[in-house]
């Protein structure tokens, strides 16, 4: 064993010290609401799906910080309590549902119905669709087209 004096043992523990966090939350709390609303399609409820929040930049351009959040639609509804629910500000939303096509893949020995995303990617993976998330509760519904 190394001697260790006693200036080098207390610059150690504060190293150890700021490592393991115990300064206190150097993270900053993201503050979320709860959202609900609905989905139609072609004027329809949306039977099945999901709806993403992700967030986006505010209006200075800065990015909004927090994490994506996502609900199951089901019958046209969606719904996310404030704990799990999107971080309050400017969100990018995206919505996806898929279908049977009558199709099948098998893969080692398993037969698998082809699943197909309907809602055009403009909803979705080419999102124009966004939601302003304001502190407290909030209601936003999306009606969507095919063309």
């Amino acid at each position: 064993m190394f001697p260790v004096s006693r200036k080098n043992s207390v610059a150690l523990f504060f190293c150890a010290l700021t490592l393991t966090g115990c300064f206190g939350g150097s993270a900053e709390h993201i503050e979320r609401a709860a959202i609900s609303g609905t989905v139609t399609f072609d004027g329809k409820p949306l039977p099945e799906g999901s709806i993403q929040f992700v967030p986006d930049v505010d209006a200075a351009g800065k990015p909004v910080r927090g994490k994506l959040a996502q609900a199951l639609i089901k019958d046209g509804n969606y719904s996310l309590s404030a704990d799990a629910g999107p971080a309050v500000g400017n969100n990018k939303v995206l919505i996806n549902a898929t279908r049977k096509t009558g199709k099948f893949q098998e893969s080692d020995g398993v037969k698998t119905e082809i699943m197909q995303q309907y809602i055009p990617a403009r909803y979705n993976t080419q999102t124009t669709l966004k939601y302003e998330v304001k502190a407290d509760e909030n209601t936003a519904d999306f009606a969507l087209e095919a063309k």
